[in-house]
């Protein structure tokens, strides 16, 4: 469209949340939907500066810039494809990929949270707007604070579609939904969406994606020795209590089981 102020740029990508377009000199514009809030776009610049200032390998936001009516961010052009689309056409060397995402998770998780907002407030909030019963959710909330608050930086959102295979490395993007809190409770978040998060569902996928999030906790526990099964075990139940707020999961029975065992292990309720 002749109005359409982007229409001379190179259309990237888009997801759920934004639009990607290059927009010359090495650098590409995230331009976000009207639904995300401000505080999230905000959140998502400071947190990619915050990682890049600790070494983790990631696109540093450069700015942050209204265009054609539309809010966005300006980041480093990334040439490449999200670790997903790599591992589809490498297959054979999954493997070496998913070790490698777990120890850029251990180092992003030795990176200090800074001014970001608490975790655990973030899954308390989550699991009161969430579909739990009451009970439920009272007993989790009084169980999440007995857990340590931990004050690292977490991502939130960390699988394949949000690593990128760049040609001198691995990159982290998309930071919207980044915090300062616990190593673990990131840590089975990612677990929760390598195993159950969008996209196929049939058996021998599922096989695959259970072995892929075996294969990332296992890196992942090995780049940080301070911290061990017991801990992933204990903030589980909570973080899957969480994610029942917007979790768009395909293997709903699976996740349901896998939810109910983790409450069950702590001595919390049941959800069946």
């Amino acid at each position: 469209m002749m109005n359409d102020p982007m229409a001379r740029y190179a259309f990237i990508a888009k997801g759920e949340s934004a639009e990607l377009f290059d927009i010359g000199n090495g650098q590409a514009l995230k331009l976000f939907r009207d639904s995300v809030s401000d505080e999230m776009i905000a959140r998502e610049a400071e947190a990619s500066i915050h990682a890049g200032a600790y070494g983790v390998p990631t696109a540093a936001a450069i700015r942050r810039q209204t265009w054609g009516g539309r809010r966005g961010i300006v980041y480093p052009r990334l040439e490449g494809s999200t670790l997903m689309d790599w591992i589809r056409r490498n297959p054979m060397r999954a493997g070496w990929a998913l070790s490698q995402m777990g120890v850029i998770h251990g180092k992003m998780h030795r990176a200090g949270g800074g001014a970001l907002r608490p975790l655990k407030k973030v899954l308390a909030t989550d699991i009161v707007y969430g579909p739990a019963p009451l009970t439920v959710q009272r007993a989790a909330i009084a169980y999440l604070e007995t857990l340590p608050d931990g004050d690292v930086l977490t991502h939130g959102d960390f699988h394949l579609g949000n690593v990128m295979m760049t040609p001198p490395e691995m990159m982290v993007i998309d930071w919207s939904k980044a915090a300062a809190g616990h190593p673990a409770a990131d840590a089975v978040r990612s677990e929760m969406l390598m195993r159950f998060g969008i996209g196929p569902a049939d058996w021998v996928t599922n096989l695959w994606r259970d072995w892929a999030a075996g294969r990332l906790r296992r890196a992942w526990l090995a780049a940080l020795p301070d911290v061990n099964g017991r801990d992933l075990d204990a903030w589980r139940p909570v973080v899957a209590l969480a994610w029942l707020r917007a979790r768009d999961a395909r293997r709903t029975p699976a996740f349901m089981r896998y939810m109910d065992k983790a409450l069950q292990r702590v001595g919390l309720p049941t959800l069946h």
